[in-house]
Formats: structure tokens, sequence, C-alpha cells
């Protein structure tokens, strides 16, 4: 069932309970009123009668001549009897009203004096009443008939007016959901039509401020997020490949070059050497990429344990001086710790060794003098580290790009690399909830400065 006819019934019923509820206390309350005008009408006959009987009780036949005149000319087929105390019958008016009298009633008014009953269709009311020579009990019953004409025509008219309020408001319903829903449908259209080849193109935004245009401006904004992720996808595709096909080619052209001439065994060794550089190249492009890869499928972080940040960026300092035998690294804290356990963080060792160690080595490499320094300062709610180094520092508009994989600014132009190493690293320090950013300090100074939060 479509949206559209789930609310029309929806509606339409909500309107059929209402007009059904509403109809019912109706009926009911003009029921209960007409019964309660009629049973006191029936106790007034039944207190006149009464009056006829008082003035003369020895009388019978002038008292039934008086009550039949006041049946034949009061209430709709009424009937009434007077019983002494022993429950007999002394008269009955009209003489086919005699019966059986319904004892429980007889002895609640013996009790309380007075009782209002229905006897089939029939409002019927019993009348204890004493005289000197006992008492007596006046059953007068009648049949409402105008009033209960009146109430079935109210039933009928309630009937209908239910019924034809029920079809009237699923017509209406209908037609203004149509109304509600249209922007919906243009809005599902647009959507239709937008798909990988025209990703730019955005959807119309209403000029109502109302749910339609906050959709329309949600999925804009989706859109637009989607196309981003597309096209860092396809760069990276792009730059990956072509990152691959350099040191391969390259080796391609050295073996087929080799191939073409008889060198001697120290140029094959030459050629060797320069294929095995190639490969070493390829190898760590290749883990670069894989790693980088398994870190963006990568949502959190489950291996975690508590480590000292001090250690494991002593620990990435040695092993980057296995790389860069002359480099000369300082370390240094911007205060003293108040308590050493600040120090500690939660996080996965390797992980952040590798990090640091990227981090460490980037600024060993481009540095003006293979000199860098890290100032680590620690605090309660976390560590912060800062890497610094002098050297060429980066324009603004290569600041924004400095994460983006395959992204090597100006200053790397002779510097061996993939680009990859400082996507690594971020996402890395954001899996630990931290954050990495670049600053130019001043007087030719780079920072990249790491925040990581406390085990607190």
């Amino acid at each position: 069932m479509s949206l559209k006819f789930r609310f029309t019934l929806v509606f339409s019923l909500l309107i059929f309970i209402v007009l059904t509820v509403s109809s019912v206390a109706i009926y009911l309350l003009n029921e209960n009123f007409r019964q309660e005008e009629f049973l006191k009408r029936v106790k007034n006959e039944g207190e006149e009668a009464f009056t006829f009987y008082s003035h003369s009780p020895n009388n019978i036949e002038e008292i039934k001549s008086k009550l039949q005149y006041q049946v034949f000319t009061s209430l709709p087929k009424q009937q009434s009897i007077i019983l002494d105390a022993s429950y007999k019958t002394i008269l009955s008016v009209p003489e086919s009203s005699k019966g059986v009298i319904n004892q429980e009633k007889l002895a609640i008014a013996a009790k309380k004096n007075v009782v209002f009953y229905n006897d089939g269709d029939r409002e019927t009311v019993i009348l204890k009443k004493s005289l000197s020579t006992g008492s007596i009990y006046i059953v007068t019953s009648a049949y409402d008939f105008f009033s209960r004409r009146k109430n079935d025509n109210l039933r009928t008219i309630l009937v209908f007016t239910v019924l034809g309020g029920f079809l009237l408001a699923g017509v209406l319903a209908l037609i203004s959901v149509d109304r509600v829903i249209t922007p919906l449908k243009n809005l599902q259209q647009q959507i239709q039509q937008i798909g990988e080849k025209n990703l730019p193109d955005r959807v119309k935004i209403p000029k109502d401020s109302d749910e339609v245009a906050k959709i329309a401006t949600s999925f804009n904004e989706m859109l637009s997020r989607l196309q981003h992720a597309f096209e860092s996808r396809k760069n990276f595709v792009q730059h990956a490949s072509h990152e691959l096909r350099t040191p391969l080619a390259t080796m391609l052209a050295q073996t087929e070059s080799a191939l073409n001439q008889e060198l001697t065994q120290a140029e094959y060794r030459q050629v060797l050497s320069s294929l095995k550089e190639d490969q070493q190249q390829l190898i760590d492009l290749t883990n670069s990429l894989l790693l980088l890869s398994a870190y963006e499928k990568q949502g959190t972080l489950n291996d975690r344990s508590t480590v000292r940040i001090d250690e494991i960026t002593y620990d990435a300092i040695e092993e980057v001086k296995q790389l860069f035998e002359h480099a000369t690294i300082n370390v240094s804290f911007k205060d003293v710790p108040e308590n050493e356990d600040w120090l500690s963080i939660k996080g996965n060792e390797s992980l952040l060794k590798s990090a640091i160690s990227n981090l460490v080595k980037n600024a060993v490499q481009y540095s003006s003098e293979l000199k860098m320094s890290i100032q680590i300062d620690v605090a309660k709610e976390g560590v912060t580290l800062h890497f610094s180094n002098g050297g060429i520092q980066l324009p603004k508009n290569e600041q924004e790009k400095l994460f983006l994989p395959f992204f090597r600014g100006d200053n790397a132009a002779n510097i061996k690399g993939s680009g990859l190493g400082l996507s690594i690293v971020q996402r890395i320090i954001t899996l630990h909830g931290g954050t990495v950013r670049y600053q130019a300090m001043q007087q030719n100074v780079n920072s990249f400065i790491v925040y990581l939060p406390g085990v607190n």
C-alpha cells in the first residue's frame, strides 16, 4: 500500500472513530434523558391514580371510571394496577393489564416506597402508599411511543452521518494528502534522475522551510559527501596506479636494456642492485597501500592497552637513527609532569610507534641539516607532542592537502617517497581518538602537533 493511501486510510479511520464515539454518546445521552422524563410522567400518573383511590377507596367503580379516563387521555398504552398489602389486585385498568407483577420489584418498593424499571419496552413505576386501612401499591406503566420514534429517527440520522462523514473524510483526506506529498513526489523524481554520471547535480530545495526542504537539504549534503568520497577514491586509484606503474616501468626498461647488451659481471650487479632498489620501493608502496586501506575500513580500535608515550617515542627514534645515522634528534619536556601516570595512554603500541616513526623520519628528511626536535607537553587530560624541524615551509594551499594520500609538496621534489606516510599517521592518530595538524612556525620552522587523550 502506498504512503498516500495509507495516510488517507488512517485519517479516515480516525474521523470514523471520532464520529462513531460522538454519535453513540449523543444517542445514549438522549435515550437516558427520554427515559428519565417519561418515567417522571409515569410516576405523576401513578400519584394521580393514588389520589383517585384515596378519596373513595370503597367505590371501586368510580375509581375505575376515573382511571379509564386517565388511561385513555394521558400516556400511550398506559396501564394502572392497584394492589393491596398482600400484593392482591384490587383493580386494573384496562382489564387486560392483569398479569404477573415483578415480585422482586415489589419487594424493593416495599422498602424504598418507589421503584423505576423497564418491563420489556414499557417504562414502569411502582409506588407504595399508606392509608388508614393499610398499605397499597400503585403499578403504572406506559409505552413512550412518540419519543421512541424520535430516538429511532435520531439513530438513523446518526448512522448515515457517520457513514457520510467517513466517506467525505476519505475524499478530503485523499485530496489533502495528494497535495501534501506532491513535493515528495517531485523530490523522488529528481532523486531518481541522479546517478554516477551526473553526481554533481543537486535537487531543488523548496522555498518553504518545511520537512521536505530539510530532506532535500540533507540529501544535497549527502551527495556532496558522496561526490567528495568518489573523487577521493578515483584520485586514490589514479595516484596508486601511477605510483605502481613508475617503478614497474623502470624495472622493465632496465631489464630490457640489460638483455639487449653484453654486460660485465660488475655491470650486471649494478643493474640487479638498481632493480632491487626499485623492488624495495614497490614493496614499501604496496605495504603502505594495504596498511592505509586496512585503516580506512577500521572504524574503531579494539586492541588497546596502557602504554607509555615517552617510551614509544624513544623506541621510534632508535628505529629512525638506524636509517639516518647522522641525524640529530632532541627530546624535551615542556614541563616536568606532576604525575608520571599522565604519560600513559590507551592504545596500540605498534600502531603508535609506526605513526611516531613516520613523523620523526618525515621531520629528519625534510630538515635542512638532518636535525629535528620533539617536545612533550604532559597534562592530566592527555599528551601533546610537537615534532619540529628547520626547513622550507609549505604554502597555505599545500597545507590543506598535506594529509591527502599521494600528495607531495614542492619541497619533496628530490626526496623519494609515495606521499602516503602522513595519511597513515592521521588515520592511526584518529583511531586513538587524537588529532594531528601541521603548523608553520616563525623562522622557517615546521611543526606537526599530535594530541592523544590520556587514560583518565
